[in-house]
């Protein structure tokens, strides 16, 4: 509160906070009055008959409805949490922002200590952006518990700790936790797509410090490509600006100055920009305002108001008498409902296992589900009739040996899973059966003992059919005009496509390192002055060379193709 700027940021993050917190409050009240209108409706209608009756004619109506309403309760929980943080992330106002966490983390509505922490980071992270850095390494340390957070808190506060550190100056410091960070996101995989965004971040600032301009801007390419937002652009914005500056590329430079001016000065890269040009910033009128929040509670609100004319005079007049005649009523004509719907189950089941199980064994060619883009298709050899049981997740489907599989839930044969990353190389034991641009298709095999040990008919018969997964590979096909299936002579197909990250080069070797760098090279048609590279690539169905070194013209590498080159190399060092 030390100038009028903070005074005016505080009153605008305490209004957004009451405001949103108003809504909260009244999308819950909403939520409570359709339960208990729901609830009572319920119990005359369904429940009664439930519980005294001992009719289960409504039992999953009664469900159904319920998660319904207790689903809507939790997206609009969900959307309060969303709207909350535009402030930061939307409209980019850090002070602003700062405040409204900080509102929230003392009065907001909540149960877990995880939540505090939350709002905590959030109000420290917009006090940084604000270049209050002082201020932001005292929140964000304040009751944290280091190593007992959670992994990814730990990433994110690490993260905030390195900039407020690099914006004092402080680079010993900051280098601790950049090194934290890569150690962090080692050892945890999960924390590699958020990891991947910081990591990338800092190399940005590092080149920047170390004058290494070129790179950069590379890397400063392939973040934008990756977040073009504002909220993950502004604080780098200046960077760019100048790397541009220092290229003697002005226009870019003015265009990149232009769009940070038309952020709040509240960011302190956009005061530092202001040195270049006035600030054009001018408040969103729909900034306090939410319009599909207000159309989505007068449709709960609609619903509720239908809810009660259409059912509160059935309810209150009470329409059904719960006495012993009418007991006996329901008893009776229940009963023989009961027994129909029982009958016509038990025969529309008996036809569907007549007319689909010889069906489903016939079947031999399982095309992948909707969800794999493209999806792919193979043939099973035809002894596998009855023998083999498919299970589909996200991003692929597994094939298990059905006697395993129907004893013990396992089974495992192989599995298969598309993958638009290249982390499959940390894989123990897997095989590439195909890609299609970014997307590669993998092969993997059980580690350990997946089949069934206490039958010896079911140990020979699992052990033979894994011997005959290779027949399977020769009929694997994707469904693009564009796949291609010599992947096992890469290490990586897609490196043209997809950034590699630094985990996924942790487990090769030399040579493979060697290799999977200069095939991005071969893919253009270079030549090679090292014989034993060009034998090797010379050996490659896919590689035709026709460019000597000299001739050749780094400009065809894409973005994303120089950045993965860059990155192995640095790893080749490292194992140098």
């Amino acid at each position: 509160m030390d100038d009028a700027e903070n005074q005016a940021a505080f009153e605008a993050g305490k209004r957004w906070f009451l405001i949103h917190d108003r809504r909260r409050y009244w999308n819950r009240c909403l939520i409570l009055f359709f339960l208990c209108g729901l609830g009572l409706y319920i119990l005359q209608r369904y429940l009664y008959k439930w519980v005294l009756l001992n009719s289960a004619d409504h039992i999953g109506a009664v469900i159904i409805l319920t998660l319904v309403i207790v689903s809507l309760g939790g997206v609009l929980e969900a959307y309060w949490a969303i709207k909350h943080m535009e402030v930061l992330t939307r409209e980019n106002r850090p002070l602003t922002a700062s405040a409204a966490f900080l509102m929230e983390a003392a009065y907001g509505s909540y149960r877990y200590q995880s939540y505090y922490k939350k709002q905590i980071h959030n109000a420290a992270v917009g006090l940084a952006r604000a270049g209050r850095y002082v201020q932001a390494l005292k929140l964000a340390d304040d009751r944290w518990n280091s190593v007992q957070e959670k992994k990814l808190m730990q990433l994110l506060h690490s993260n905030l700790r390195q900039v407020c550190f690099l914006g004092l100056g402080r680079e010993e410091e900051a280098e601790t936790e950049f090194a934290h960070q890569k150690q962090l996101v080692k050892n945890y995989p999960k924390l590699k797509k958020m990891g991947e965004a910081v990591l990338l971040s800092t190399e940005i600032r590092k080149a920047f410090i170390d004058q290494k301009f070129g790179q950069a801007e590379a890397y400063v390419n392939v973040y934008c490509d990756r977040y073009p937002d504002a909220y993950h652009r502004i604080p780098l914005m200046p960077i760019q600006m100048i790397v541009y500056e220092q290229a003697d590329e002005i226009e870019k430079a003015k265009n990149i100055c232009g769009n940070l001016l038309s952020y709040s000065p509240e960011n302190i890269a956009v005061r530092e920009a202001m040195r270049y040009g006035a600030c054009t910033y001018v408040e969103s009128p729909d900034f306090l305002k939410d319009k599909n929040g207000l159309v989505c509670r007068i449709v709960i609100t609609g619903v509720l108001g239908i809810y009660t004319v259409l059912f509160g005079n059935d309810m209150l007049m009470g329409t059904h008498h719960w006495g012993p005649s009418e007991t006996r009523a329901y008893e009776e004509t229940d009963a023989g409902k009961l027994i129909s719907q029982t009958n016509d189950t038990e025969k529309a089941e008996n036809e569907t296992t007549e007319t689909e199980l010889p069906e489903s064994e016939q079947e031999q060619d399982f095309p992948a589900s909707a969800s794999q883009e493209p999806g792919f298709e193979m043939d099973l050899p035809e002894d596998w009739n009855g023998l083999a049981a498919r299970k589909e997740f996200e991003g692929g489907c597994s094939y298990h040996q059905k006697k395993s599989y129907d004893l013990m839930g396992d089974g495992v044969l192989f599995y298969i899973q598309a993958y638009s990353d290249c982390s499959y190389v940390n894989l123990p034991d897997y095989e590439i059966w195909g890609y299609d641009g970014p997307c590669v298709y993998v092969m993997s095999q059980p580690t350990d003992v997946t089949f069934y040990t206490e039958d010896s008919a079911i140990r020979e018969e699992y052990h033979k059919m894994q011997g005959e997964i290779s027949q399977i590979r020769d009929t694997f096909r994707i469904q693009s005009d564009t796949a291609k299936y010599d992947g096992y002579e890469f290490v990586f197909p897609n490196s043209s496509y997809s950034l590699l990250q630094e985990p996924d080069l942790w487990n090769l070797s030399a040579s493979q390192l060697r290799i999977a760098r200069n095939e991005i090279y071969a893919r253009h048609g270079r030549l090679f002055a090292d014989e034993e590279l060009q034998r090797y690539f010379n050996q490659c169905s896919w590689y035709e060379g026709t460019i000597a070194p000299e001739d050749f013209k780094e400009n065809v590498l894409n973005e994303t193709e120089r950045f993965n080159i860059r990155l192995i190399q640095k790893q080749q060092q490292k194992m140098e």
